[in-house]
């Protein structure tokens, strides 16, 4: 049980790294970020299933191609909103999860049935010191400390990774230090969707692929808030997913089964310690500065102008 509950916090750590990644950039929310997740499930599952890629070339694709649909969304949708109230933006982002899950049940081959994601890790298991782990868990875990080592190496030393970080702190400063903030930005979107694409992946052996699949990217929203807004190279956000996962599982009501895959409604309902948690977590990060004012919006509309 504790591994597996290591496992799902993991993938609820990556949900919430694609929140930080572009709320530190555009001081937006993205609530689409789980339905983001819900289809680089199902782009996964094409390649695995219809074109009979292996399950390495599938993670690949899955994610190069919803890096191209997250760059797409900022580009076609955000950016012609720019200056707009943040409250317009949360509620298009709202929207665009809305028109997500809608095309992926109109899709052939797609539509709102239930697909199992086969994994080369399915039903292995293995015997270390009299107890039984099992190997998908096990998988998932070291593929998500991998993959946010790689983020962390990127954002570190790569000359891009701090293009990113210089944006996020303050756009009208890099701007000014020669930074293209409009394609930055757009990378950002692109980092975000192929990390959710990537999360998805590891979720769907678990709770398969199903339309519905982005609500359990709601799940991941207090790990953002837990592991801080401001951790951008994503280690404070694992170890926010890592502190909030085991408070979910005992305080959260969460009725997937049978109503989720046909279509059935979600609910969720947080109990107290998941509630002081967050207002902790977020009295804590406006105390140090993670959570800040925006930047003049009518500064950032003439920037993008430029």
């Amino acid at each position: 049980m504790l591994l597996a509950g290591v496992a799902q916090g993991c993938v609820y750590a990556l949900v919430a790294l694609g929140f930080v990644l572009i709320y530190k950039a555009t001081e937006t929310v993205n609530f689409a970020q789980g339905d983001l997740m819900m289809l680089g499930g199902f782009f996964a599952l094409t390649a695995s299933v219809i074109l009979g890629w292996p399950y390495w070339a599938t993670i690949l694709f899955a994610v190069v191609i919803m890096a191209a649909v997250g760059m797409l969304i900022e580009r076609l949708v955000l950016r012609p909103v720019l200056g707009q109230p943040a409250f317009t933006v949360v509620m298009i982002t709202i929207g665009i999860g809305y028109v997500l899950r809608g095309a992926v049940t109109m899709i052939p081959g797609w539509g709102s049935e239930t697909y199992t994601f086969p994994t080369p890790f399915a039903d292995a298991t293995f015997r270390m010191g009299g107890v039984v782990f099992a190997v998908q868990q096990v998988a998932v875990i070291v593929m998500t400390a991998a993959l946010v080592a790689a983020l962390y190496v990127f954002f570190r030393f790569s000359k891009l990774g701090v293009a990113m970080q210089a944006t996020s702190q303050n756009q009208l400063a890099a701007a000014y230090m020669g930074i293209p903030v409009r394609r930055v930005n757009m990378m950002i979107w692109g980092l975000s969707a192929g990390v959710a694409a990537f999360a998805g992946i590891l979720l769907a052996p678990v709770t398969f692929v199903h339309s519905n699949m982005g609500f359990i990217g709601l799940k991941a929203f207090p790990a953002a808030v837990v592991g801080g807004f401001g951790s951008v190279p994503g280690l404070r956000t694992l170890a926010g997913a890592a502190r909030a996962n085991p408070t979910l599982a005992t305080t959260v009501s969460f009725k997937i089964g049978d109503r989720l895959r046909l279509g059935g409604t979600v609910e969720l309902s947080f109990g107290p310690a998941v509630f002081f948690n967050i207002v902790e977590a977020v009295k804590n990060s406006i105390s140090s500065g993670e959570i800040t004012t925006p930047v003049s919006e009518q500064l950032i509309v003439e920037l993008y102008s430029k």
